[in-house]
């Protein structure tokens, strides 16, 4: 099964949901929250301590109408308004935050249809493998990514030099005095990152603003090939595999009948009036060892093969009749 194809069939868990920025109360906190028709996970973390909430069916439910005795609406009505309280900042609410160290509540106020929409997340400590899989883990991939960008690019700009370079050699100049760039030096670029006023800036927000829309994409993506590449093989999908090694033929298994013989290892040796005999290959060498010959022989057979298949095609084909045309 290609990717493409098991993109279309996945869905996607907890992992591959990114984390989003929420500020409550002038402090910074992450989450990340997977819905369902009638369900959600929610994963919540001030970046020292992580918890974690999973509710469905008639747990839902049951929630749903002890705070909200005057609201009905489905479950899926109410899952959406509970995905705007937390990602929509613009939406008119408020959230706080009680929290310990083992257990968080999360009360929102908020309006649905006109009425008043209450809800409270009760999350528990989440555990150790919980924490690796969706923070620890993705968050070393995602440095690793940008690392391998950030070589890729000073290798590109590093060309971009080299061909800049060659035009002035030439004579070449810039229209304007202002858009001319210096060259480029990657331990000056750095250098300079490290002592700019921004540096200081990212530096204090410890990494609240890491999750931006551009990371956020790159988290998913990450966490996305990682469920493609760790995914069971099913049965069926590693027959189809089988099947399709198969499918493809060798060399030693073609009808060499079917050949003329000019083209097949099996031709006669014609010795003619004055000719030497015909010399053995050399010892120590294998019969089957590519060589440019041996390459464009294969190319004629494989060529020749297409061919008479298709004259034997053809022959069995019946002829159709012409329409005569009335005038």
């Amino acid at each position: 099964m290609s990717e493409v194809e098991w993109r279309r069939k996945w869905k996607p868990d907890l992992k591959a949901c990114p984390w989003q920025p929420i500020t409550i109360d002038k402090q910074q906190y992450l989450f990340k929250c997977k819905y369902t028709h009638n369900s959600y996970e929610l994963l919540f973390t001030d970046n020292c301590n992580f918890w974690f909430e999973r509710l469905e069916g008639a747990e839902l439910e049951k929630r749903t109408v002890s705070l909200n005795p005057s609201v009905k609406a489905t479950a899926t009505r109410i899952l959406d308004e509970i995905q705007n309280c937390l990602e929509n900042s613009t939406k008119k609410m408020s959230v706080t935050v009680t929290e310990n160290k083992k257990k968080l509540d999360i009360y929102v106020d908020s309006q649905l249809a006109g009425m008043a929409f209450v809800w409270k997340f009760q999350c528990t400590q989440a555990d150790s493998q919980l924490i690796s899989e969706n923070f620890n883990v993705p968050l070393l991939a995602m440095v690793a990514e940008l690392a391998r960008r950030n070589e890729e690019l000073v290798k590109i700009i590093g060309a971009k030099d080299k061909e800049i370079d060659d035009y002035k050699s030439q004579g070449a100049k810039t229209s304007r005095k202002h858009i001319e760039t210096p060259l480029f030096v990657s331990t000056a670029f750095e250098n300079k990152m490290i002592m700019s006023k921004e540096f200081e800036e990212e530096v204090k927000k410890l990494g609240s603003s890491g999750f931006s829309e551009d990371n956020q994409d790159l988290y998913r993506q990450i966490m996305t090939r990682y469920a493609y590449i760790t995914r069971p093989v099913a049965a069926d999908e590693a027959d189809d595999d089988s099947l399709d090694e198969k499918k493809t033929p060798s060399i030693n298994s073609w009808e060499t009948s079917r050949l003329p013989a000019s083209l097949t290892d099996k031709s006669p040796v014609k010795s003619s009036p004055g000719s030497s005999p015909q010399k053995s290959p050399a010892k120590g060498r294998s019969s089957s060892e590519s060589s440019p010959v041996k390459d464009t022989e294969l190319m004629r057979r494989q060529a020749l093969e297409r061919k008479l298949e298709d004259e034997e095609r053809k022959k069995s084909e019946p002829k159709k009749k012409k329409k005569k045309i009335a005038f």
